[in-house]
């Protein structure tokens, strides 16, 4: 890499690092502000509230901040009148956006990697909790899931303890109830779901040559059932906003796949961590090509003020459509893949069409 490549590197980083820390601590701090008298009295409560707010919203501000940290930098290097100097010697256009992809691509990847991690991609719900209830785990109550022929009801699960109690489930073959499965603790454990003592009722089939009329009735001490199902997965079959890992989403629509289940919440989790990053670094690009060579006969104020604006209107509508994407109002392939998919080939277009690379 040339020396004026790391020059915009190192300007770039500082660029990013100051935006990033400036708006998480600004947002953290409206949060706070706002939800004050929600919080308890205890500090390490409020000092856990204070810490998930902030990684909740680094996780959103993330891509803002590489297009607005990329818009401060170029614009420094114009009004500085080290841009135009660059292109006198020959620089191309290609040449100076190295860098900057670069860096985005670390910035993304870094991103990415941390969603593999529950205590980053929790972050939100356990601040939640917090203002909510004044701990930072909630018991959620009286699920009720649909597994292929199975129905599964839990009256209360910890998904930080990985428990859950009253736990039935009902077996249906060609819609005939044929098992029922009944327990008051279950621990999910190497990948299922250990019950304790759990009566199992087998009830005679309704086919006319059916000799069996009794039902039978026994009780298991340990019984492993639902092989794979998470608590952090049910949750998110449960509530369509809960964010998952890349991995337990990617468990998830594994295990799911030949079952009769929506799996909306799933889907846009994972997309959400996976596809929407980029969508930074093409509009970055975008407006890379957007900024003028140098200040004079361009009012640089109005022009960076102007794509800082676009940036947030983008990065605002990508936001909403994450949400509708979660709640079901449109698929997250529509809501999520395809805008991100079309800034892509926009970003794409712009780029070859500037770098004459056609």
């Amino acid at each position: 890499m040339k020396k004026y490549q790391l020059l915009i590197l190192k300007k770039y980083f500082k660029s990013f690092l100051t935006i990033f820390i400036a708006l998480t601590i600004f947002f953290t701090g409206v949060d706070i502000v706002s939800n004050i008298s929600k919080l308890p009295d205890a500090a390490n409560m409020k000092i856990l509230y204070s810490i998930n707010t902030m990684l909740y919203f680094s996780s959103y501000i993330l891509g803002l901040c590489i297009v607005f940290a990329m818009i401060s930098t170029v614009v420094h290097f114009i009004k500085e009148s080290e841009l135009v100097v660059l292109y006198a010697l020959g620089t191309s256009k290609k040449a100076l956006l190295k860098p900057f992809i670069m860096l985005a691509l670390i910035f993304i990847s870094i991103f990415i990697l941390l969603q593999n991690f529950s205590f980053y991609v929790s972050a939100q719900q356990i601040s939640s909790n917090i203002k909510h209830y004044g701990k930072s785990s909630q018991l959620n109550e009286n699920l009720f899931l649909k597994s292929g022929s199975s129905y599964i009801y839990i009256s209360k699960l910890d998904k930080l303890k990985k428990e859950g109690t009253d736990i039935k489930i009902y077996e249906v073959d060609g819609g005939d109830l044929i098992r029922v499965v009944r327990a008051k603790k279950g621990v999910f454990i190497d990948n299922y779901w250990l019950l304790e003592d759990a009566e199992v009722t087998l009830k005679p089939r309704l086919n006319e040559g059916s000799e069996e009329k009794v039902l039978k009735v026994f009780t298991k001490k340990k019984m492993e059932v639902l092989a794979g199902f998470k608590p952090e997965i049910m949750d998110s079959l449960y509530d369509n906003a809960h964010q998952l890992t890349i991995m337990d989403s990617i468990k998830a629509l594994t295990l799911l796949a030949d079952k009769d289940i929506s799996l909306i919440g799933i889907k846009a989790s994972l997309y959400k961590s996976i596809i929407y990053p980029f969508f930074a670094l093409f509009l970055m690009i975008i407006l890379f090509f957007r900024l003028p060579i140098q200040r004079r006969g361009e009012n640089i104020a109005m022009l960076s003020g102007g794509l800082y604006f676009i940036a947030l209107i983008v990065w605002g509508i990508l936001f909403l459509f994450i949400r509708i994407s979660q709640n079901g109002s449109v698929t997250p392939e529509v809501g999520i893949i395809l805008p991100t998919f079309l800034l892509g080939i926009y970003a794409i277009f712009t780029y070859k069409k500037n770098t004459k690379s056609f």
